[in-house]
């Protein structure tokens, strides 16, 4: 287990398709592993506060943090970006006695670069939990492992540059869709009042039709006693 990130994992929509690391045999990074997945999605980074207002970093040393990418699933019928989501969260536990929360935060935005060309393959964007963890666990424990070895400054320095697009990127395509579901939603509006002014229309059209329908029928109700009255008798005389 690494000193610096003890646990790692990749989600989608709150589904871990993979994970790597192990306890330290007290169950406080399994604790705040489960803390920090389950925490709601946001426009960007999400930790874990609660241990560090209840116990000190000798006694409880372990923070939870993570990072969301939101993602447009495909495109609708005129090839614009659809309005179904997709969360992607990278998460990870680290020791505060041995690794900065900026390190941690690095680590997660090489994560969000490494996974970029797998994201796209069926058993990560549909598969259920753990469905990419024998394909790539050895590469996040590998990662995990090689924090030690990459230099804290040059990490700090990317992540922070990178996870501004990303964060911006994140925020456009949540009032984007906001946006849309605002216009689909005038829009609903509008063909209810649409309907209403077609089905008083229509009722009058209905009423004047039948009105007109009425006035019809007794005129051709005597035209047809005329008719009746031309074809049918003729024929009685003939027989006479």
């Amino acid at each position: 287990m690494s000193d610096l990130i003890c646990w790692s994992c990749v989600q989608r929509n709150g589904i871990i398709l993979a994970e790597a690391g192990s306890d330290d045999g007290t169950t406080r990074i399994i604790k705040a592993a489960q803390k920090i997945t389950k925490m709601k999605p946001t426009a960007g980074w999400e930790m874990s506060r609660s241990f560090s207002l209840r116990s000190s970093s000798t006694s409880n040393p372990y923070r939870g943090i993570k990072f969301h990418l939101h993602e447009a699933v495909g495109e609708d019928s005129d090839g614009n970006p659809s309005n179904d989501i997709q969360i992607w969260a990278f998460c990870c536990v680290y020791n505060i006695n041995e690794c900065s929360e900026e390190t941690a935060k690095a680590f997660l935005t090489k994560l969000v670069f490494v996974t970029e060309p797998l994201r796209g393959l069926p058993w990560w964007q549909e598969g259920g939990t753990l469905s990419a963890q024998p394909s790539f666990a050895p590469t996040l424990q590998q990662q995990m492992e090689n924090v030690e070895q990459i230099s804290k400054i040059a990490m700090m320095q990317q992540h922070v540059d990178e996870t501004k697009a990303i964060m911006q990127t994140n925020i456009e395509n949540i009032l984007e869709r906001g946006e849309r579901i605002e216009d689909l939603q005038e829009e609903a509006n509008s063909l209810n009042k649409a309907a209403k002014v077609f089905k008083k229309k229509a009722k009058k059209v209905r009423r004047f039709k039948m009105m007109q329908d009425a006035k019809h029928g007794v005129v051709v109700g005597t035209a047809i006693a005329g008719v009746v009255g031309v074809v049918v008798i003729p024929p009685l005389i003939a027989l006479l």
